[in-house]
């Protein structure tokens, strides 16, 4: 796949004004842009910059909201429930999260969640916003079906992400961030862009069939991750995410995607954890760095270079990045400079 080297601030600074330019304000414009560069920076294409045309494409059709009145619809001590007036995810979630650390930091641990919402880009980018308090970080959401249940061809579930982040006292913040497919639509919509194969096992058509053509899997379904538990997963996610937040996703068409959400939005589920209420913060830290450091020096499977935790290869990559630049694909350097084109941007 050709790629183009896109520096950071530079790829930054073009995602803020294209959304300034689709009538997003400033500073929502500069958070949101920072969400997809900080995905591209990790390696996480498939919710990075690429994501802009179709937030532009939905603020255009006026599916989503450029000025929301987001607000709280009932809270307590520890929950809240969030609706987010059709305005864009990271913008929700921004909200959210931070409602749920400050509640967290009152009673202990809180949950918070949101409806009415629209594509939130990455999961882990919330989760880690609790290591700023020295909180344990929880995310999820749901997206459009394409996971249908074991033994079925019919896409009723999404690709559901669970991000969970946890302080501690290594080189790297410890990200558990992954969907319950075993490809993201985002990749899938990569390789069909630029006409590459996706390796066997990881999608069927929709009579059940396995296929590596990337337009075929778009079509079809996603096969989830170890089968029926990435199933079962992707059902609790939508319980909590989808039905709990009020905007479920469960069984759209893909032809009703729009109308819903536009109508229901998208549901996300925010938790916030603090780990001194259960332990003094420096041994529950130094746990988990121990944790860590025996699992690396831990024994290697033949032809294994290094073991590595999660969260570590893209906090890796994200430095090496911010030094040489961002591989970014062909087919998402020309959406961004057709879009760039007409505010003025240079990428």
């Amino acid at each position: 796949m050709t790629t183009v080297l896109i520096e950071a601030p530079r790829l930054q600074t073009v995602c803020s004004q294209i959304l300034q330019q689709a009538t997003i304000p400033p500073t929502d414009a500069d958070f949101v842009a920072q969400s997809l560069t900080e995905a591209d920076l990790r390696g996480i294409h498939s919710h990075g910059s690429m994501r802009l045309g179709r937030y532009v494409r939905e603020l255009r059709e006026q599916i989503t909201n450029p000025h929301p009145q987001i607000r709280c619809l009932e809270e307590g001590p520890a929950f809240a429930r969030i609706d987010g007036d059709g305005g864009l995810g990271q913008l929700v979630g921004r909200q959210s999260m931070k409602m749920c650390i400050a509640k967290a930091l009152e009673a202990g641990s809180a949950t918070v969640t949101a409806c009415h919402s629209r594509h939130f880009g990455a999961a882990g980018f919330f989760a880690l916003m609790a290591l700023e308090h020295e909180l344990i970080g929880i995310t999820m959401t749901v997206a459009s079906p394409r996971l249908a249940p074991t033994g079925g061809t019919l896409p009723l579930f999404g690709n559901n992400p669970l991000a969970m982040a946890v302080p501690g006292n290594g080189e790297f913040p410890l990200l558990v961030d992954f969907a319950t497919g075993s490809i993201a639509a985002g990749n899938l919509e990569l390789a069909a862009a630029n006409g590459t194969p996706i390796p066997a096992g990881l999608a069927r058509d929709l009579e059940g069939n396995p296929t590596t053509d990337p337009k075929v899997a778009l079509q079809g379904t996603i096969v989830p991750i170890a089968e029926h538990k990435g199933y079962g997963l992707t059902l609790l996610i939508e319980v909590l995410a989808g039905l709990l937040g009020g905007s479920p996703y469960f069984g759209v068409e893909k032809k009703q995607v729009d109308a819903h959400v536009r109508d229901k939005g998208i549901g996300h589920f925010f938790m916030a954890i603090d780990p001194s209420r259960f332990m003094p913060l420096p041994l529950f830290k130094d746990a988990v760095a121990r944790m860590v450091r025996q699992t690396k020096a831990s024994p290697k499977m033949p032809g294994t270079a290094e073991i590595l935790l999660p969260g570590e290869l893209e906090a890796r990559r994200r430095q090496e990045r911010l030094r040489q630049g961002i591989p970014l694909a062909a087919s998402t350097v020309e959406m961004l400079r057709k879009l760039g084109r007409e505010c003025d941007a240079e990428l």
